[in-house]
């Protein structure tokens, strides 16, 4: 991601999307600061965030919409428990930042099925690629 608030987008609907179903597990939280850390931003941001709904700041490139959508449909099942909530928001996400709307719903079903760490980057594309025009 290519700036600061771009990030903090990303951590929010992450966040959000892990209180879809009205909890925010000990291991959503932990992969949500994990995502932080990685992408250098500070735990006490995290901390601080309220359960609005996230306005979508997304990077320019496509190709790197693959790759949020990927971590945000990993939040789905990271604590082993796929509510139709969460399921629903992360579709509404998909969409909104322009993802082909079959892919979307393939994917999560993918992730729900094969689980958070079998839902690997490649697999997730191969998906993404079947509906590319």
């Amino acid at each position: 991601m290519d700036n600061h608030q771009q990030k903090i987008s990303h951590l929010k609907a992450l966040f959000h999307l892990a209180t879809a179903d009205g909890e925010l597990s000990k291991s959503e939280l932990v992969y949500i600061m994990n995502v932080a850390e990685r992408l250098g931003i500070n735990r006490e941001e995290i901390l601080n965030f309220d359960g609005s709904e996230p306005a979508l700041v997304l990077p320019d490139l496509q190709h790197t919409h693959y790759a949020i959508f990927h971590r945000l449909a990993i939040v789905i099942m990271i604590d082993n428990v796929a509510s139709e909530s969460e399921k629903r928001y992360c579709f509404n996400l998909g969409v909104k930042m322009g993802l082909h709307p079959n892919a979307v719903g393939e994917i999560i079903e993918h992730v729900v099925t094969e689980g958070p760490m079998k839902a690997n980057p490649t697999a997730i594309l191969a998906i993404f690629r079947k509906y590319m025009s």
